[in-house]
C-alpha cells in the first residue's frame, strides 16, 4: 500500500470516528419542551458531562449543593447565577428545534432539550458561530 493512500484511510477514519461522535449527543430537543422562551429553565441546576455508552464521567463540574440558578428576565431574556454569585443575562430565542442563548458580548451557546428536566448546551465558535457539536454540557434540573 502506498503513502497516500494510508494517508487517505486514515483521514478518512478520523472522520468517520469524528461523525460517530457528533452523532451521539441530539441537536434538536424533545417535542414536549417550548424553545426560546425563558420559563422552561426556571431552577436550580447541577451540571456536568453527558452520559453515553463506554464514557467515564467523572464528577460533576456543578452540583445541587451549591447549584446554577436560572430564572425568565425582563423581555425574554434568560438571567443565569453561577455558585460563584456571577451572574449573566441572554437574549433567547428558537432556532431550528433548539434554543439559542446569546449573550451580549461573548460567544452563543445552544441548548437542546432531553427532557422536560434535562438539556444539553453547547459552546459555539464566536467568529462562525458553528457549534461544538461534540462537546456539551449536560443540565439537570435539581429536585428541592
Amino acid at each position: 500500500m502506498n503513502v497516500g493512500l494510508v494517508g487517505l484511510l486514515g483521514g478518512m477514519a478520523i472522520v468517520l470516528t469524528a461523525s460517530a461522535a457528533f452523532a451521539q449527543f441530539p441537536r434538536e430537543g424533545v417535542a414536549d419542551v417550548p424553545n426560546g422562551v425563558a420559563e422552561p429553565f426556571a431552577g436550580n441546576w447541577s451540571v456536568g458531562f453527558p452520559e453515553f455508552e463506554g464514557a467515564i464521567n467523572g464528577e460533576p463540574l456543578v452540583t445541587c449543593a451549591a447549584p446554577v440558578r436560572m430564572e425568565p428576565g425582563q423581555n425574554g431574556t434568560l438571567l443565569y447565577h453561577s455558585p460563584t454569585r456571577q451572574s449573566a443575562s441572554f437574549e433567547i430565542f428558537e432556532f431550528s428545534g433548539r434554543t439559542t442563548w446569546m449573550p451580549e458580548n461573548a460567544a452563543s451557546a445552544i441548548a437542546v432539550w432531553t427532557s422536560p428536566d434535562s438539556f444539553l448546551l453547547y459552546r459555539t465558535d464566536i467568529l462562525t458561530g458553528t457549534a461544538f457539536w461534540d462537546d456539551p454540557r449536560a443540565y439537570d434540573r435539581c429536585r428541592d
